[in-house]
């Protein structure tokens, strides 16, 4: 108990309800699905706001917009403003870190994972792509995995990828790793510190328009 009334508790709870009343208007029944979020009414009206000055010839300045949304991913993964990159989709991070590695390398990740973060890695073509099952992950990590590249919830089924494992066996035999966390950004507590990439779109959990992702990059290569 925090020592507040029962009034006060009460009262709390129902200014909460009133706010995600106004500000979400499903016409039909919501199951929280994963498969897209609900857009905000604040989100709504920006976004027409802005449909409507590019109409007429001058399109709105929204830099501060995508500076506001780095900000916010950032206090989500509880990393640097510094460290956050907004792009597209996560097919073109997943891409930036399969041309970084050298030839050959090995690249470790879930069978039936999600296109969109294993595809770049097979596309390349020169690389030594090994695909096992979620629960071998951690355990299949050897001395010639150069990074491990896997969502932290599966989209198919929703299965919870053994985070703290991975981390472990990607450290110990100097792996590196690519944590997709679109399934689960906003709700599964995560340290990005505990990773090398986590990119993510924004349009499930995050609540944002399709065509928004993010990327944290290691503290290493931050500008």
């Amino acid at each position: 108990m925090d020592g507040r009334s029962p009034r006060l508790q009460s009262g709390g709870m129902e200014s909460f309800e009133n706010l995600v009343r106004a500000e979400f208007a499903p016409v039909t029944t919501y199951l929280n699905t994963a498969s897209t979020g609900l857009l905000p009414a604040r989100t709504v009206a920006a976004m027409r706001d802005a449909v409507a000055s590019s109409a007429t010839g001058r399109p709105a300045d929204m830099f501060d917009d995508v500076e506001a949304c780095r900000a916010s991913f950032a206090r989500i993964t509880g990393v640097p403003v510094s460290r956050v990159a907004a792009g597209a989709s996560v097919a073109t991070y997943s891409g930036l870190v399969a041309a970084s590695l050298p030839r050959g390398s090995e690249v470790l990740t879930a069978e039936g994972d999600f296109s969109s973060l294993v595809n770049p890695f097979h596309v390349r073509g020169d690389l030594k792509v090994r695909s096992v099952p979620l629960e071998r992950l951690a355990e299949s990590v050897g001395p010639d995995t150069a990074l491990v590249a896997v969502s932290s919830v599966q989209s198919a089924d929703g299965r919870i990828a053994d985070l703290a494992a991975l981390r472990d066996a990607a450290r110990a035999h100097g792996a590196r790793t690519l944590i997709d966390v679109s399934q689960s950004a906003g709700w599964l507590p995560l340290d990005a510190d505990d990773f090398d990439y986590l990119a993510a779109v924004a349009y499930k959990w995050v609540l944002c328009p399709r065509g928004v992702a993010f990327l944290v990059v290691p503290r290493t290569s931050a500008a």
